[in-house]
């Protein structure tokens, strides 16, 4: 089985990393496609040293049996038109935000094996979230195949594509939410009194510990925050405090316009 993929940015080289670790595919049976490998100065990173490189997508493309596509939703057109003659009998698998099957079907045909699928940064430490969302012509055991990659980066599930943008507002922009909160509550604790470092290991730790107690737990979020509200004690003070200034709301709106803007980029 060979592979290819294309664009080897933050999250390709995430997914690319996965399937090594896991050994889904052999190193030698793996050909990554970027323009920056043109630039003779540029260094692959030293666990990717065994497969193959090329500034070439069509070359890449044509040796493959699964392609994926990681590039950015404003450069999908130009890669589909470099490649949609040596990629139209094989395995697509795509990342690009806000990009419809129906866009790349354009290319490969109406029957052709299209995977869409909206990963998340946490998947650089192997702690991501992936949707997937598989077009009919995609067979049994290419599916379990794709599962297994998404799988070695974190979390997968399978969703219909019209919850794609959804999706992408919540699980595909919510990284950048939850940092903006670990910062602001870092921040808080700086104007508090702690140092930097302490105050930012507190925050982030109570993230992940608060992620995990939903995860491992059957209660409902709401029930997990009212276990920790006492009578008139400090968090309920604080909770109510964000209560005032629409934290909610505001969380509500962010995940809205960031899923408008998903919907905008398949227009």
């Amino acid at each position: 089985m060979n592979l290819a993929i294309i664009g080897l940015g933050n999250m390709g080289e995430a997914i690319l990393s996965g399937i090594l670790n896991q050994g889904l595919v052999k190193p030698e049976n793996i050909t990554a496609a970027d323009k920056k490998f043109a630039d003779a100065e540029f260094e692959l990173p030293a666990e990717f040293s065994q497969i193959t490189i090329t500034a070439d997508n069509k070359a890449a493309a044509a040796e493959a049996d699964y392609i994926i596509l990681a590039v950015k939703p404003q450069i999908i057109n130009l890669v589909l038109e470099d490649i949609k003659k040596e990629a139209a009998s094989k395995v697509i698998i795509s990342i690009a935000a806000g990009v419809k099957t129906e866009l790349l079907a354009q290319y490969f045909g109406a029957r052709a094996k299209i995977i869409r699928v909206m990963p998340n940064t946490p998947a650089l430490v192997a702690e991501g979230m992936s949707a997937l969302y598989y077009t009919s012509a995609v067979e049994a055991d290419e599916k379990a195949f794709v599962d297994r990659i998404f799988n070695s980066l974190g979390k997968t599930v399978e969703v219909k594509e019209e919850a794609m943008d959804a999706v992408t507002g919540l699980s595909g922009s919510g990284p950048a939410f939850v940092y903006l909160f670990i910062e602001a509550l870092s921040d808080a604790g700086v104007l508090k009194g702690l140092d930097s470092q302490t105050a930012l290991k507190l925050a982030a730790q109570t993230v992940k510990g608060g992620a995990e107690m939903v995860l491992s737990s059957d209660k409902h979020p709401a029930e997990l925050k009212d276990m920790v509200c006492s009578p008139a004690g400090t968090t309920i003070a604080g909770v109510a405090e964000l209560e005032e200034n629409a934290f909610r709301s505001s969380v509500i709106k962010a995940v809205k316009a960031a899923a408008e803007r998903s919907e905008e980029l398949g227009k």
